[in-house]
């Protein structure tokens, strides 16, 4: 088995047709068409289905693609590596993380890299941990820092914080005084929270089940920086991880709560993830911005 032959199958399924596949590749059809055809004689299966508007895989063909994604990421990532290594070109990490712990932590680490490691690109999704580790198991992306728990037990987390969460009120609202109030205090106001499904809902939810509180959710927001920015407009109350409300953010006040849990958070790779050297300076980054985080965490209380 050669690289082309894998090559040529992932262009295959990349642009649905023979035809296109031949284009992308600049040779002739009978090409594409002999070198898969070599790749099912070797290993005994068929890969392809041929119709009318194109060609799909068979179940043989996507565990094959899943390998071949595979083997093509390893070698970019050798390619950086040894880039780095010699000091010709960047190389490049994905990075996904919750949209909770953005707002602090990405700033924070691009200032990192650019001192540590200038030649690395990098490339950040965000969304909520349930896509993140999705996209860490389909390799889409190196690592990620999400909501633990991790369910998959082909994923392997680092426990890096506990983040507290807060109430968030009106300037306006009643004062609640100095001491950590209960969430049945807090849930007297009308509630702006994240849909049903997201994570941090769900640790609301359950916190308040647990204390016996009924919550009137009045707003569902799935964006966390807009929930916060609802609140400062008078919409109602909320409970939000503490890093996530912006420090700028006028208008509204933070509650301490005394029966919700602080939520964690942990940097998840696959268990058998050998990480670039440009994903390895993007963790160690992590790892020094969260050990940075901590402490000025700990001087604070």
């Amino acid at each position: 088995m050669h690289l082309r032959h894998l090559d040529t199958l992932l262009a295959i399924a990349e642009t649905g047709s023979f035809t296109a596949a031949a284009d992308v590749l600049s040779t002739v059809q009978s090409n594409v068409s002999e070198q898969v055809r070599q790749l099912e004689e070797e290993l005994g299966a068929e890969l392809l289905v041929r119709r009318r508007k194109g060609a799909v895989p068979t179940e043989c063909g996507e565990a094959v693609l899943e390998r071949a994604r595979r083997i093509r990421r390893e070698l970019e990532a050798m390619r950086d590596d040894l880039s780095m290594l010699q000091g010709l070109q960047s190389g490049h990490s994905s990075f996904g993380i919750v949209g909770t712990a953005s707002r602090w932590l990405i700033p924070a680490l691009v200032a990192d890299l650019r001192t540590t490691a200038p030649g690395v690109q990098l490339r950040i999704n965000e969304g909520a941990s349930e896509r993140l580790g999705a996209e860490v198991l389909a390799g889409e992306l190196a690592q990620a820092v999400v909501t633990e728990p991790m369910t998959s037990p082909r994923l392997v987390s680092e426990h890096l914080l506990d983040e507290e969460l807060v109430g968030l009120v009106p300037a306006d609202a009643p004062d609640f005084g100095s001491r950590p109030v209960a969430l049945r205090k807090l849930a007297e106001l009308p509630m702006i929270l994240p849909p049903i499904g997201n994570p941090l809902r769900r640790e609301v939810d359950d916190a308040a089940a647990a204390a016996g509180v009924t919550l009137s959710v009045l707003v569902e927001i799935e964006g966390i920086r807009l929930v916060a920015d609802m609140v400062a407009a008078g919409g109602g109350a909320s409970v939000l991880p503490e890093t996530a409300v912006p420090p700028e953010l006028t208008g509204v006040r933070r509650v301490s709560l005394r029966d919700v849990p602080p939520r964690r958070l942990g940097l998840i790779t696959t268990r058998d993830a050998q990480l670039s050297l440009a994903d390895r300076a993007v963790r160690d980054g992590v790892l020094r911005i969260i050990a940075g985080h901590r402490e000025e965490l700990a001087a604070a209380s």
